[in-house]
């Protein structure tokens, strides 16, 4: 678990670099990570489901890399801050796209990951 969520957080900040958010700005690094995470995590899901993976590979990709990928505590912090920045629309854009673009990844990864043999 630990060693997948050193790789987890690594690639986080790596997209925290690659998408930097302004003062002020649109969150999309961590929208793009969680929504990344969601599809990634049902892709590998339905692979260990069919056997693919071995026993020991949950806690490492499973638990530990998308566990500490994605995150849902700074995904609060954001809402947060731009509800205090009186961006109430586009907070509520922000929790809208998040839930339903993430879990209408986290159903594609699985059918993904399904199809594939």
């Amino acid at each position: 678990m630990f060693a997948g969520g050193l790789f987890g957080s690594a690639a986080r900040t790596g997209i925290g670099y690659w998408l930097p958010t302004s003062p002020g700005g649109f969150p999309f690094a961590i929208l793009a990570t969680n929504l990344a995470g969601s599809f990634l995590l049902g892709f590998y899901l339905a692979r260990r489901e069919q056997g693919v993976s071995a026993r020991w590979s949950l806690q490492f990709w499973g638990i530990g890399m998308m566990g500490s990928f994605t995150t849902f505590s700074a995904f609060s912090l954001d809402v947060i801050y731009l509800i205090q920045d009186q961006r109430a629309l586009t907070a509520v854009l922000y929790v809208f796209a998040s839930l339903v673009a993430g879990l209408g990844l986290a159903l594609v990864g699985e059918r993904t990951g399904m199809v594939l043999r």
